[in-house]
């Protein structure tokens, strides 16, 4: 008799636990025995990365540390845990038994499979598909559409044509924040959304569509929230208006907290790294919990990565690689790339003259080649220029996911 083998991902593991015939009351159990997780822990002592790694590799557990832990040739090591949901639970009962900062250590794992765990079972029985962000910039100077919706007109009737096309949201902006762009002051912003908002907000046929304000400015938020917008977009990441979480708290709005630095007039020159994915990571991170300690809901929050801000191309194609990791910091994820600077690079000279509509076209075909991998990837939300084909993209991701 021939045996045949071949490997099983984990992200599929329960359903092939389930085809084999496995007691469907103990299906949650058996997955959780299959089913491993990697953990990263920073700046251990090689003292407390040598607990770990005992208890790890006594709880059946694998612990990665640098070489230099074993004689103490090093002052810090970073590690990497790696096992079931199951062996970590049991690598964190033994820690808490531990000195040292072993209990905190274990809390944080803890958290982390917290994490996994509501990832897991929060689109149960549901099939997942991000939500699909349209759009709007009602701008005179926006990267690629700016003045083409400035005038209030157009702006609605490409609002609802992004609505008809299948958008959740309507993101929508009133002051440029590509490289370079100049601030809009308070006066002018609201003039050019107001009307917007309002037109939407009134209409029953949108009941079902979130606004999302995209600004940096409290003021802004405050008026804009108050005429019903659903969602405050800042840019800065709560850093640009000390007042935003103030703004967000009064009408009880959602707050994307997008990572970038600097501003508009800086930012390209701010992208220097150790690690691009963990210093941003913590970069949102801290940002995060600033605004949970200042009274934000944590169910109100939406992390991005800022795509294109205070990043080279090289660094946003490897936060694209990693985007899943970001899902450990709790929040809803929200990616906003489309005609981005590094997509158009992975074009090379197919964009020869951007002055013509083939340029966007071509730009929109890779976002919405890249929407594609984010759904199968379940990142929340798709921040876009072309809702149709991120449409397009998504029901094919539906049969895969």
């Amino acid at each position: 008799m021939q045996f045949k083998v071949r490997r099983i991902f984990t992200d599929n593991i329960k359903n092939e636990i389930e085809k084999i015939g496995f007691s469907p009351s103990y299906l949650d159990f058996g997955a959780d025995k299959h089913e491993f997780l990697n953990i990263k822990i920073y700046n251990l002592k090689p003292e407390a990365a040598t607990i770990i790694k005992q208890t790890a590799l006594s709880s059946n557990c694998d612990a990665a540390v640098h070489r230099g832990v074993l004689d103490h040739s090093i002052k810090c090591s970073n590690l990497i845990l790696s096992g079931t949901k199951a062996q970590l639970e049991t690598l964190c009962e033994k820690l808490k038994r531990q000195q040292f900062s072993m209990p905190k250590i274990a809390d944080e794992i803890s958290k982390q499979l917290e994490i996994f765990e509501a990832d897991r079972y929060s689109a149960k029985g549901a099939v997942f598909c991000p939500k699909i962000m349209g759009i709007l910039n009602i701008t005179e100077d926006s990267f690629s559409d700016g003045g083409k919706f400035l005038y209030t007109k157009n702006a609605i009737e490409h609002a609802y044509k992004m609505i008809e096309d299948g958008a959740d949201i309507i993101d929508i902006g009133a002051e440029s924040t590509r490289p370079g762009a100049e601030a809009v002051p308070f006066d002018i912003e609201t003039e050019r959304l107001t009307p917007v908002i309002k037109e939407l907000k009134q209409n029953s046929g949108c009941k079902n569509i979130k606004i999302s304000i995209d600004t940096r400015n409290s003021d802004t938020a405050r008026v804009m929230t108050e005429l019903g917008a659903d969602i405050i977009n800042d840019v800065s990441g709560l850093t640009y208006d000390k007042n935003m979480i103030a703004a967000a708290k009064e009408n009880g709005a959602n707050i994307v907290i997008m990572h970038s630095r600097g501003t508009p007039d800086n930012m390209d020159t701010l992208c220097n790294y150790e690690d691009v994915t963990d210093g941003v990571y913590f970069e949102l991170q801290t940002r995060a919990q600033n605004a949970l300690d200042c009274g934000i809901q944590h169910d109100k929050i939406i992390i991005d990565p800022g795509f294109g801000f205070a990043k080279n191309n090289e660094q946003n194609f490897e936060i694209v690689k990693k985007i899943e990791e970001f899902k450990s910091l709790g929040f809803p994820i929200l990616a906003g790339l489309s005609r981005k600077r590094f997509v158009k690079s992975a074009a090379a000279g197919a964009l020869k003259d951007e002055a013509k509509s083939p340029c966007n076209e071509l730009l929109d075909d890779l976002t919405a080649q890249l929407s594609f991998y984010f759904a199968l990837k379940k990142i929340d939300i798709l921040r876009v220029h072309n809702v149709t084909k991120t449409k397009q993209a998504l029901n094919l991701a539906a049969h895969l996911i």
